[in-house]
Formats: C-alpha cells, structure tokens, sequence
C-alpha cells in the first residue's frame, strides 16, 4: 500500500517538473520574439562639416556647335566632295549642284544689266545732231503743209461766197486747216524739246531700268553661290544624308556639321545652389567612363526656368582634352566656400507630402523629423534646419520603418 503510494507520488511531481519546464520554455521564446520584433538600423550621428564642400550636378554632353548644312536653292547635287568623318575647315567647299541653268540666267541678266547702261547713257547725252536735223525738217515740212492748207482755205471762203463749191467742200477745208496747224505745233514742241537737251523724266526711267537689270543679276548670281555648299565653322563632317545625283532643295539636309573644339554641358541648377555658381569659375567635369577634365563656367542665367524649377548654366570644356562623345552624361563638380555645415547620407533622406525628413533615434526609438535641405555633395546632403550636431538619424531603409517604432541601433 505504501509502495503503491510513493510511486503515485513520484509520477504527480513528475507531471508538476514537465508542465513547468514547458512553461519556462514558452516564456522564453516568447521573450526571444520580442527581441527580434525590434529591428536593429544602421545609425549615422550628425556632425558638422569643416570641410570644403563640393556641389554635384549631372549634365549632357553636346558639340559646341552642330548644323545641318543644305543648299539655298534647288537643283540636282552635283558633287559632295567630303566624307563621313572628315575634318573640314571654315570656308572649305562640301558639295555642289549643277549650276549649268544657273548660269544660263547669270548671262542673260549680265545681257540686260549692259542693255540697260546703254539706254541710260543715250538720254543723258540727249538727242545727236541727225535726230535734231530730222525734227527740223520736220517742222519745216509742217509748215508749208500749214501753209496750203491756210491758203486752200482762204480760196474756198472766196468760192463758197460767189456760190461756187458747197458748204461741206468748205468745211472740209477749214478742218484741213486746223490740223494742219496742229501738227505744226506738236512738231515745233518736239524739236523745241530736242534742243533743251536730255529729258529728266528719260534719264530717271533709264536709271529705274539700270537698277532693275542689277537686281536681276544679283539674284542670278546668289543663286549660283547658293548652288555651292561651304563649311560656316571648321569641324568633322558627322553625316551625309543625301547622295550624288539627287534633286534637293532649301531646307533639305545634305552634310550635318559638328564642332568638337569644345564641348558644352548645359545644367540646371537648384535655387539652393545657384549662388555658388559664378561666370568664369573653374569646374571639375567627370564622365562615366572615369575621364575627368577642367571645365569653365561660361553662362549662369539671371532668370528661373519656370517649367523646371531651376536656373540654367551652362560650362564649356575645351575638346582637345578629352576624347567625349556628343549625349554622353557628366558629373560637374564645383568646390566653393562656405560656413560649416551639418550632412547626411542621402539615403537617410525621405521625402513625404512634398516635405523631406529623417528618422532621429531618441531613446532606441525613431521620430520622423522634418528638415530643410541645402545643396547636394556627392553621396550627402547638406541639412540648413531640423538637425544639430550630435543627433543621430537612420542612415538606410527608411521605407522598412515608421514613426515612432523601437530599433535597436548596430553601428555607425
């Protein structure tokens, strides 16, 4: 009986130790959930810079000048003279059309130009001296022409009274008469004008004329120039388009010309930022493939663009430095004075209703603190409000956390 007791006994204080270990073992997993729960950030402590601060912004390459080159006028292309490739200087012949026409038009106006001095020239010297001896005998003739007619015309008043011939004989007597003294009178003006010498009115219709001859020939041999396609810039003949032999036109792009003396990176740049930018400052332009060269702010626009936002520069660094490639993308990288400044890494930067924030750690616990930024310098912003230095900021994965959560901090 006793045994059956103790055995009894055993088995209860054996139950009791199993359910209590297994308790022991659930609080302790549960304590172990709870520490993971807590997420462990990286944390960056907010110090101000005493160093100088480089401002970053990324631009597109583009040649300092590129053209697309075509003719002034219609025609069948001729000649190209370049390749793809060449490197042509300023004035240098690129391409031709078949100015055969053209010069058909530049002779006849050239046959005018001369038709016309001539003319100017006779009625500045006025009429010669067989044109003034023809009037004269013209006036002449007109007289005794009057004369006959004055005197057949007296003879028949004589007649038509002693009823000999009619009144209309008469009449057509009379009329006679009267013209024949007008003629003598336009004749007599004619000759009057002949002696007076040249005629203004003749002399400024023949230099009209002159003039008008000029403009034609002009035009003829504008054509002809715009018939031959020169070089405006020296540069490197980047595409030929069109081929020998094809009919072109105005407008109609033959060669496309690029000048690579010097390269252009237009920017733009925040209003933070802008003041720092000065014509003439030095800048140090990076590319993607690891060349780097010395570059020159050459524009920094006194108005925003307000499409953008921001205010265009633009730097020019000389082609002989480097060996870029027209849309290849650069870094400009500008050294300037300034007072020290707080900076976080950008990726401890959020952004939420049009406002930028961090996450400071007080007490292993994050609050979303607005703050105001400067200029970016490579990988860090510069922070003008919100921070001081000593605090520190979740320096990653910001999107992972929310305000107000517990977090275990790992480093630095």
């Amino acid at each position: 009986m006793k045994k059956w007791i103790s055995l009894s006994l055993v088995a209860l204080l054996l139950t009791g130790c199993e359910k209590l270990d297994s308790e022991i073992a659930q609080l302790k997993k549960n304590e172990e959930e709870t520490v993971i729960k807590v997420k462990t950030v990286n944390a960056y402590t907010v110090e101000p810079n005493q160093d100088a601060l480089t401002t970053e912004v990324s631009g597109v390459v583009s040649p300092r000048q590129e053209l697309a080159l075509s003719f002034g006028t219609s025609g069948r292309i001729a000649q190209i003279l370049v390749q793809k490739g060449a490197v042509v200087k300023a004035g240098q012949t690129l391409a031709t059309l078949d100015t055969a026409a053209l010069q058909q038009g530049i002779n006849a106006a050239q046959g005018q130009v001369a038709s016309a001095n001539i003319r100017r020239s006779k009625a500045a010297q006025g009429p010669e001296a067989h044109e003034l001896q023809t009037q004269r005998l013209q006036v002449e003739k007109a007289k005794q022409t009057a004369a006959k007619a004055e005197q057949e015309h007296a003879q028949a008043q004589a007649l038509y009274a002693g009823g000999a011939i009619s009144k209309d004989e008469l009449d057509r007597l009379a009329l006679a008469d009267r013209q024949a003294k007008l003629d003598l009178q336009e004749e007599e003006v004619a000759y009057g004008k002949l002696l007076k010498g040249a005629d203004r009115l003749d002399v400024e219709e023949a230099n009209a004329q002159v003039q008008q001859a000029n403009v034609e020939l002009s035009r003829a041999k504008q054509e002809a120039a715009d018939a031959v396609l020169k070089a405006p810039f020296s540069g490197i003949v980047a595409a030929i388009p069109q081929a020998q032999s094809e009919q072109t036109g105005p407008g109609s792009e033959v060669i496309r010309l690029v000048d690579t003396s010097s390269w252009l990176i237009k920017l733009q740049v925040e209003s933070e930022q802008i003041s720092s930018w000065q014509p003439g400052a030095a800048i140090t332009v990076k590319a993607q493939d690891g060349t780097e060269a010395e570059g020159k702010v050459t524009f920094v626009s006194p108005v925003m663009d307000q499409a953008l936002g921001s205010y265009p520069v633009e730097v020019t660094v000389a082609g002989s430095e480097v060996n870029w490639k027209g849309g290849m993308t650069v870094t400009c990288q500008y050294a300037r004075e300034g007072k020290e400044a707080a900076l976080v890494p950008v990726s401890s930067v959020g952004i939420s209703e049009e406002e930028n924030y961090v996450l400071k750690i007080q007490d292993n616990t994050v609050k979303k603190t607005p703050v105001k930024l400067g200029a970016i310098h490579g990988t860090f912003y510069e922070v003008l409000e919100g921070l001081e230095a000593g605090d520190q900021v979740v320096g990653s994965g910001l999107s992972y956390l929310v305000d107000g959560e517990a977090v275990k901090v790992a480093d630095e």
